[in-house]
């Protein structure tokens, strides 16, 4: 190497070295984090209140990209393209995969029945007034449908719902086998989202791997 291309190779090194390397150690450490909150936040906040599991679950996906994946991982370093598309596109599926969480969880550990609709009443919200169904599951718990409006049919009918004694996150009208792609897709988002979150951990440890 002549004088001029080591004088080349020392200015490299010296731009290279203006953020510290991210450590293996970061990377378990930081990467095992990001899975640890996106479990609780999106499937099993999802499986409770599919609305709010969604929602908490995106802003915890920003907030682990921000907070852990730059600056505790990477250390500020510039994030290469291909861990961006894996987390985001790991984002995407584990934020619809939350919203089905609840169906799904209903589906698997329910029961299903015939019930019957109770009553229906007027309801104040953020966006003005709405319609709320009760319906009275086969023990005869009253509970409210998820889903607002105003119930499909009249007061004392017999209707067949999805249901648990505890009441989170139903009833749901309907059988369980209509409710069978709520299953597939939650369980596809869950497959598809944390395999990229894996993949974006092993690209890391072998584009920073020291």
């Amino acid at each position: 190497m002549d004088e001029g291309q080591a004088r080349v190779a020392t200015t490299d090194r010296g731009k290279a070295g203006d953020l510290p390397v991210p450590t293996r150690s970061r990377m378990v450490v930081g990467w095992l984090l990001v899975l640890l909150l996106a479990a609780p936040t999106t499937s099993l906040l999802g499986a409770l209140d599919a609305g709010l599991g969604g929602i908490l679950g995106a802003i915890a996906l920003i907030l682990s990209y921000h907070l852990i994946v730059r600056r505790l991982i990477l250390r500020r370093n510039a994030v290469p393209k291909p861990i961006k598309v894996c987390y985001t596109l790991a984002s995407i599926a584990l934020a619809v995969s939350a919203l089905y969480a609840s169906p799904a969880r209903l589906v698997a550990f329910g029961r299903e029945g015939v019930g019957s609709i109770d009553y229906q009443d007027r309801q104040q919200g953020s966006h003005g007034t709405y319609m709320q169904c009760y319906v009275q599951d086969p023990d005869g718990n009253v509970d409210q449908l998820p889903s607002g409006g105003a119930c499909p049919h009249p007061d004392g009918t017999p209707v067949t719902m999805v249901y648990t004694a505890d009441g989170i996150g139903g009833p749901l009208l309907g059988t369980k086998s209509s409710y069978t792609h709520a299953v597939v897709i939650c369980a596809a988002g869950e497959l598809t989202g944390y395999s990229l979150m894996v993949a974006a951990a092993v690209i890391t440890g072998r584009r920073f791997a020291t």
